[in-house]
């Protein structure tokens, strides 16, 4: 009943089907390989990868360890981890070395992991050249504000310079006034 749902891509109803299968027999591989998938199809990509792992130690034939490390590999493409899915697909090869669609697979992510890589890699460039122009602009605004205080500083001079200048023509006048 749980297959037929799921051809019927009714994934949900087929995840109850599985369950109830397993509640009967824990130990009936196909039924929980088969739930692995129905929650895979669901886009619940992290229960799937728990689900695949936990049988990995369950299988009994190479093949069943090869369609297991295959589809844990897709759930961690799927949820963005690269590096473990391209390990997973490894494994899928160790296992069945002529399966041409994890191969397929394989190269995709590796070639996605790659891409990522450069990206971070250019990220990190362009974040570098920023925190450099920055600084540079920094510097130069450092060295106007230098100057602004330079200028400030000498027309203050300037003008304590003048102020004194002024207070000895006043008191020259004042002595003046004195004297008359």
């Amino acid at each position: 009943n749980g297959n037929n749902l799921y051809e019927d891509s009714l994934f949900n109803d087929a995840e109850m089907k599985y369950r109830k299968s397993l509640q009967k027999d824990q130990d009936y591989f196909t039924a929980s390989y088969n739930l692995a998938d129905a929650v895979y199809k669901q886009e619940r990509f992290e229960e799937s990868s728990s689900l695949f792992e936990g049988l990995i130690d369950n299988a009994k034939t190479k093949n069943e360890k090869a369609k297991l490390y295959h589809n844990l590999g897709n759930s961690l493409f799927k949820q963005q981890k690269l590096k473990e899915s391209i390990q997973a697909y490894k494994h899928a090869l160790k296992n069945n070395p002529k399966d041409e669609e994890t191969r397929h697979n394989l190269a995709f992510a590796q070639k996605m992991l790659q891409q990522q890589e450069e990206n971070q890699q250019e990220q990190e460039e362009n974040q570098e050249e920023k925190n450099e122009e920055e600084k540079g602009e920094n510097q130069e605004e450092k060295q106007q504000q230098e100057q602004r205080d330079k200028q400030e500083q000498k027309q203050q001079e300037k003008q304590q310079q003048e102020k004194e200048d002024m207070s000895k023509e006043d008191a020259e006048k004042m002595l003046e006034a004195l004297q008359q």
